[in-house]
């Protein structure tokens, strides 16, 4: 077994708002997931430093590190010239005193300016102290907090400091790429940089020592971040640093204090810690695309390898046999084009390959042709309508020739979630009986998962497929015991997503092995096993 030091550098402790009732969020949940996960330490703050008051919210991220020896506090900065903080002469003494190596500083949420008035004589206090600074770059919501331009100005004017960029996601890349390869002091974590390949791809172009393991637990899955870089194709050197060596060197941690790990029952989680795919079953990825061969990205997200080949190869890393695709040209705007494209990846790896057909209704005008060529000439099993591009209700008059079709046939029909999702699935699960209905992203957040919960307890052919970068805590088990494991689908959305952590989600998630194995492989074959072959 791989016997690396696990260091993450993003945990939030404490109580926070809006919480779902069912999400985990005390020390105790944060303890027993780095115990299951085999996680070593973390650098914590609160969310209370975050969202309300630094000085009150630091002061409870110590007394929570008093209470494990395995966290490392962090603590959350503000200017000091409203005086309602501390200079940063003052700052540092205190943090001195009880022992804290980083900062983190969040501009928009506590509403100050990036800039040499504002953050100057801060930022050059961290430089010289030799602290580590923590900014969140995310592109939605409270996580971003830092535009490109303001982290180039750090990069420029205080190029000895430190700076780790959190919450950074996969649609950056043509972003991050120029500034982090001018800026040598900058830093990256993937707990949601959860692109295709992307541990690869940061290794080959600026080194595994400037990458670092985050998970941005309680929220998210520590066991999705392990994955990542288990299962990534780097070389057993770099894996140890990103893993913990990196932030060890950062903050001056020579050692941790030795804890003993409790052997490991869990068989698909004792693989996992070694990289391995499971033994005694196939998985069967329920969600994915493909790009044209040779393709490298499509529209504003880099995918780098994400044509079938590629994809088939990277999803046998983690056993993944058999993966349901449809195509990127497909589903953002040339249908006939895209469902070639798949078409082809069916012919070429037909033990591998299901194809999604996507017929646009915007074009069609003789369904019966279509779903014949489709289905019955070319052996499509799925269906992929597609709201987010298409904006067409799924309810819609257009939409139920092809309906009509699958179910005479017991096909399944992948749904993302659109608007007024509840109704206009109800409407189709109702008079559709024999289609099933793969209802996508149910773990994208708690709102979405209760809806199509909701869904699936009203109707028997609705399935709840878990795909999201934000990979929930306590999600899949929510989903489980509302439901059963028997209506959940794996899914990873790959190659816009790598596959890696969707499956660590699962694979560490607190469920039994049987029910991991039913959401990783059993479920999914059932569904395939229903569609009649046509031809």
């Amino acid at each position: 077994m791989q016997d690396y030091s696990y260091f993450d550098c993003f945990v939030e402790i404490g109580r926070y708002a809006p919480k779902d009732p069912a999400q985990p969020w005390t020390i105790e949940d944060l303890r027993q997931d780095m115990m299951r996960c085999h996680i070593d330490a973390a650098l914590v703050y609160t969310h209370h430093a975050k969202e309300v008051d630094p000085q009150r919210g630091n002061d409870l991220t110590l007394e929570y590190c008093r209470q494990q020896t395995c966290l490392y506090p962090c603590w959350i900065a503000l200017p000091h010239h409203a005086t309602d903080f501390p200079h940063p002469e003052q700052l540092l003494q205190r943090m001195e005193k009880n022992q804290v190596k980083a900062l983190k500083l969040f501009p928009r949420q506590f509403g100050f300016q990036v800039d040499r008035d504002t953050l100057g004589p801060l930022l050059s206090h961290i430089e010289n102290a030799g602290l580590l600074l923590l900014i969140d770059a995310g592109v939605h919501g409270t996580f971003c907090q830092i535009s490109w331009q303001e982290i180039a100005w750090i990069g420029e004017h205080f190029p000895r400091c430190n700076v780790l960029l959190q919450s950074i996601r996969w649609e950056s890349t043509r972003q991050l790429l120029p500034l982090l390869k001018r800026y040598k002091n900058f830093y990256i974590e993937f707990s949601g940089y959860q692109g295709n390949r992307m541990v690869e791809f940061w290794c080959q172009e600026i080194g595994a020592e400037r990458l670092l393991f985050g998970s941005q637990a309680v929220q998210k899955s520590m066991g999705a971040a392990r994955a990542y870089i288990d299962y990534a194709e780097i070389s057993e050197s770099q894996r140890r640093a990103i893993a913990g060596e990196n932030l060890k060197h950062l903050l001056g941690v020579e050692k941790f204090k030795t804890r003993k790990k409790e052997p490991v029952k869990d068989n698909i989680i004792h693989l996992a810690l070694q990289g391995r795919a499971p033994k005694d079953f196939k998985v069967i990825d329920s969600h994915a695309h493909i790009l044209r061969e040779g393709g490298l990205s499509a529209g504003p997200v880099v995918m780098n390898r994400g044509d079938a080949k590629a994809v088939i190869e990277r999803n046998m890393r983690i056993g993944a046999h058999v993966t349901c695709v449809s195509s990127w040209s497909a589903i953002w705007g040339d249908y006939e084009r895209g469902n070639q494209e798949v078409h082809r990846a069916m012919e070429r790896f037909p033990e591998n390959i299901v194809g999604y057909a996507v017929l646009d209704p915007g074009y069609i005008k003789d369904w019966s042709k279509a779903c014949h060529y489709y289905y019955r000439e070319l052996g499509f099993k799925g269906l992929k309508p597609y709201f987010p591009k298409w904006q067409i209700p799924y309810n819609d008059p257009l939409l139920m020739p092809w309906y009509e079709y699958a179910d005479q046939r017991s096909l399944f029909c992948l749904l993302h979630p659109s608007d007024d999702f509840k109704n206009q699935v109800r409407d189709l699960a109702a008079a559709f009986p024999n289609l099933t209905f793969i209802l996508a992203h149910t773990g994208a957040d708690w709102p979405t998962a209760r809806t199509h919960v909701e869904l699936a307890k009203e109707f028997k052919n609705i399935y709840l497929e878990i795909t999201q970068t934000n990979v929930m805590n306590g999600i899949l088990e929510f989903m489980a015991e509302e439901v059963t494991s028997h209506r959940i689908l794996y899914g990873s959305d790959t190659p816009m997503r790598d596959p890696y952590p969707q499956f660590g989600w699962v694979a560490y998630c607190k469920l039994s092995e049987a029910a991991k194995r039913q959401i990783l492989c059993d479920n999914m074959q059932k569904i395939l096993n229903r569609a009649h072959k046509v031809g």
